[in-house]
């Protein structure tokens, strides 16, 4: 158990985020109501780098460390498709129709290219896919405070909701985006930390190369080539069948059909900003678990016999002196209330714009859709409480929000690149599509073993069939004016469909660059594994 400085250390922490984020959410009382629930278009790209990356990076850098711990260093190549693929393609065709189509909410676009049907269901499984991930997170970060600092379960629970609910509710979007900002590099600084020091105490990564152990997946611990396994019920995480095929589908939808990720996206100054922010977060997003991995297999290879759950806090508490200590789970909480403010934000502002506004109460205005939001964060709060009971009967926390993910993104995504890469216009087919997907993934998951990857796949697949195939019936509307800013070859002002030049014509560049930096990369660690392994 931490020694008590480290507990003060946190609740110092804690208490710092409470007055931040009073004091921020008093700056940003005046501002206008809509800023409120969008968080205004005034940040920069590097700004909009750190708040994706603070969102992406939750307590699930434990569970992130606990895989490379049982798998080995090899699925570093999950996260890698954003390097490669997710981050260029999403700035280069999904930011412009983002711009030009003024949407507030993801799902908005879908009403746009579709119906309100399709917009109203991805609403609905998306902000029920939030809900659920906020949950999952707070019960992590209490798991954390309890097996590290010793403090009770529900306690920490409600210490966590209170602290993200007020600053939140007070401030609203602008405030969660100033705080994620900074609580974006005290992460980035954790992660350094406690890679540099595992890796240093451990004799360096040549104990890596050197060592004999094999993963659970068959491969060596160091390697970075992806194990194989063709088998749909397989039990390997992420062999390189599912690395080339749910990969780039769960990425690109967690990036950009993802309100929570996309919220922070639509908050910068200008179309450039956000291409460049996509960028810059596909280092960023490599980089966490790349540190997480490596202290996962070398915790393996010196610690067998320790849980691999709890690898990451077993290696802090032996190779991170006391007091430091308190301030690398500070660390973690940072990423844990950066995580959590943006679900909280998302699916109310969801709720707000999707339901209330289209349903309920037609025409609302910012004004009366900012106290909504409020009283929506508020329900939301108590609804992830109610959870926490189910994810602590869950067998695998990360299980289960996978499960949601693999019934929502698959079928988003499918039906996002049609929108877009086709001027068929079918709005019942679209919806049809959307409910029979589900529908069809949630039964192959209840009745099959397919690895949840693969359910995702097939419900891709599935979307795009029934789309199609129903659309034939549909009456033809072919009008300009119908898909004018919502196709790539509709833009009002870029000629389709690499769209994306036009706000930053040097796109193609990088995304060469980065997409070729990452093979490059795997090829010099490769290269490094096996020098290190004969010296």
């Amino acid at each position: 158990m931490l020694k008590h400085i480290d507990s003060i250390i946190v609740g110092v922490y804690f208490v710092v985020v409470f007055i931040a984020g009073y004091f921020v959410s008093r700056y940003y009382k005046k501002a206008p109501a809509a800023e409120f629930i969008t968080g205004g278009r005034d940040r920069t790209w590097y700004q909009i780098a750190l708040a994706l990356f603070a969102m992406a990076a939750d307590p699930a850098i434990i569970a992130l460390c606990g895989l490379g711990f049982l798998w080995g260093f090899y699925i570093i190549q999950w996260n890698s498709v954003h390097m490669w693929f997710t981050a260029w393609f999403a700035a280069m065709f999904f930011v412009p129709i983002y711009w030009r189509s003024k949407i507030v909410t993801t799902p908005e676009y879908l009403e746009k290219r579709f119906s309100l049907p399709c917009r109203i269901l991805f609403s609905l499984l998306l902000t029920c896919a939030l809900v659920v991930t906020l949950a999952g997170a707070v019960y992590l970060g209490a798991l954390l405070l309890g097996n590290v600092l010793g403090w009770s379960l529900w306690p920490s629970v409600i210490l966590i909701s209170v602290i993200i609910g007020f600053y939140v509710i007070l401030g609203g979007m602008k405030t969660v985006l100033a705080m994620d900002f900074y609580q974006g590099i005290f992460v980035v600084i954790t992660l350094i930390i406690v890679l540099v020091a595992v890796v240093t105490n451990v004799g360096g990564l040549k104990v890596l190369a050197q060592s004999t152990v094999i993963s659970d997946a068959g491969v060596k611990m160091g390697t970075i080539v992806p194990a194989s396994d063709w088998s749909l019920t397989t039990k390997t995480f992420f062999p390189w069948q599912a690395i080339a095929t749910w990969a780039p589908i769960t990425g690109l939808a967690w990036l950009v059909c993802n309100f929570s990720m996309a919220q922070r996206l639509l908050a910068a100054r200008s179309e450039r900003d956000a291409q460049k922010g996509l960028l810059g977060v596909a280092i960023l997003a490599v980089f966490y678990p790349l540190a997480s991995f490596i202290v996962g297999c070398l915790m393996r290879i010196k610690m067998p016999d320790v849980p691999h759950d709890e690898a990451f806090v077993v290696a802090i508490m032996t190779f991170v002196p006391e007091g430091l200590r308190g301030l690398l789970i500070a660390g973690l909480m940072a990423a844990l209330l950066s995580t959590v403010d943006g679900m909280l934000t998302a699916s109310s502002a969801l709720f707000a714009g999707d339901f209330y506004s289209q349903v309920i109460r037609k025409g609302a205005q910012p004004p009366e859709l900012k106290k909504v939001v409020r009283i929506a964060e508020v329900v939301t709060i108590f609804l992830a409480l109610a959870l926490v009971p189910v994810f602590q009967a869950a067998s695998s926390v990360m299980g289960l929000i996978q499960d949601f993910y693999a019934y929502v993104f698959g079928v988003v995504i499918a039906i996002y690149l049609i929108g877009m890469f086709t001027r068929r216009i079918a709005p019942w087919s679209g919806f049809i599509a959307m409910v029979s997907s589900v529908a069809f993934t949630i039964a192959l998951d209840i009745f099959t073993d397919i690895n949840f990857a693969y359910l995702g796949v097939l419900s891709s697949i599935v979307t795009v069939v029934i789309f199609f195939a129903l659309s034939v019936f549909e009456q033809k509307r072919t009008a300009a004016v119908d898909l004018e800013n919502l196709t790539v070859y509709t833009l009002s002002d870029a000629k389709g469909p690499w769209v994306g030049l036009k706000a930053w014509p040097g796109l193609w560049k990088w995304a060469l660059a980065l997409g070729a930096s990452w093979f490059v990369f795997s090829y010099g660690w490769e290269t490094l594994m096996g020098y290190l392994a004969s010296s």
